[in-house]
Formats: C-alpha cells, sequence, structure tokens
C-alpha cells in the first residue's frame, strides 16, 4: 500500500524512533512494546548492529521480520494465548545490554525538545498589544 520508494526510510524511521520510546522504560506500555518489536526484529535478524556499536536495518530481512511479528501478535489475540503471550513479555520486553549500550550513549540528549514558534509568539504579542 506505500510507495516502495518510501519503504527503506519507513523501517529505518522505525528504528531510530524504536530508542526514543524505549528511553521512556519498558514499565511504560509504550517501552515494552516497542522493546518486544525491537528484540523480535534483532533475533530474526532484520535489524543488526555494526561493529560500532549502531544499529543498522537489513534490507533483506525486514519485511519479513515485520510479517512474522505481525503474524504472531495476531495469532497470540485470536488464540487468547495469556500464557504465550506472558512468555513473549517477559522474554523480549526487556532492555538487553546492546541497547542498554547504545541508550546509555544517548544520555546527554533530551528525550523531547520543546519546539519554539518565534512567528506564534509575534503574532500573539502583536494581537494583544492591538487591544
Amino acid at each position: 500500500m506505500i510507495d516502495k520508494s518510501l519503504e527503506r526510510s519507513i523501517y529505518d524511521t522505525f528504528l531510530a524512533s524504536a530508542f526514543r520510546s524505549i528511553r521512556f522504560g519498558i514499565n511504560e506500555a509504550h517501552g515494552r512494546g516497542i522493546a518486544i518489536q525491537l528484540n523480535y526484529l534483532m533475533d530474526t535478524g532484520a535489524f543488526r548492529i555494526t561493529p560500532e556499536g549502531t544499529f543498522a536495518v537489513v534490507p533483506a530481512k525486514i519485511k519479513d521480520g515485520v510479517i512474522a511479528l505481525t503474524r504472531e501478535i495476531m495469532t497470540l489475540e485470536a488464540e487468547g494465548d495469556y500464557v504465550r503471550a506472558r512468555e513473549m513479555q517477559k522474554d523480549l520486553g526487556v532492555v538487553r545490554p546492546e541497547i542498554q549500550a547504545a541508550l546509555d550513549r544517548l544520555q546527554d540528549i533530551p528525550v523531547d525538545i520543546e519546539p519554539q514558534f518565534p512567528a506564534v509568539q509575534r503574532l500573539i504579542s502583536d494581537t494583544k498589544n492591538r487591544h
């Protein structure tokens, strides 16, 4: 459904955003969910760790990895398999050492940056000054 020219950038963006989400911790639902996805895709070879300790998408494996993960999660939901879902959460919903090492390198980078919109502030100020 998505233009093929966007496919690679979507996977790259997903990988990068995974680190942003997991920085909030795995006790938050989004953090644990992203940890499951990240670890699953690493286990299937869809993501790899470079010798420099950075992470990369493996184009030849990412699509199959996403399909397999989606199938696994949808099957767990459809079957209502609570035991397997808890096992998946226990096994994959963790911050592995290699992921923690990458997160440690991000310590000085803000999790969220508050955007500033000077033009909007000027407009608001000008409107207030007119009244």
